[in-house]
């Protein structure tokens, strides 16, 4: 090959390089915090690498009892980031813990018994 073919067989090969298939940047960024609430001595948090659970601690840091809400159905025929869903809030009134998630379902937990009901319609498993 000519010294003068190379200049141009450069630009060809970066040409094609950018029609080739890249990785897929991640398509969400990673869910926002969700404030604890604090309901006699233990403090209720819904850790980001927990989806779909509400988890009770001391003030010493110790698990007392953790609780899914609901469920998450991942389709493997799907990316991952793309079906997560996180809980979004935490409200406590009285003994029932109000949890909402990303999508708007909201869910009832009785702090007495740890169940769980759907508010408004929401499904206990979500797609």
């Amino acid at each position: 090959m000519s010294a003068r073919a190379w200049p141009l067989m450069l630009v060809l090969c970066v040409a094609c390089l950018g029609t080739l298939p890249t990785p897929a940047l991640a398509k969400r960024v990673a869910p926002a915090r969700v404030a604890p609430v604090t309901h006699g001595k233990l403090t209720l948090s819904a850790p980001r690498d927990r989806m779909g659970f509400v988890v009770a601690t001391t003030k010493a840091g110790e698990e007392v009892w953790a609780r899914q809400i609901y469920a998450v159905w991942l389709d493997p025929k799907l990316e991952r980031d793309v079906q997560d869903v996180f809980i979004k809030t935490l409200q406590l009134k009285g003994d029932t813990l109000t949890v909402t998630t990303e999508r708007g379902h909201a869910y009832a937990l009785d702090l007495k018994t740890l169940a769980v009901s759907p508010l408004k319609g929401a499904p206990l498993a979500v797609r």
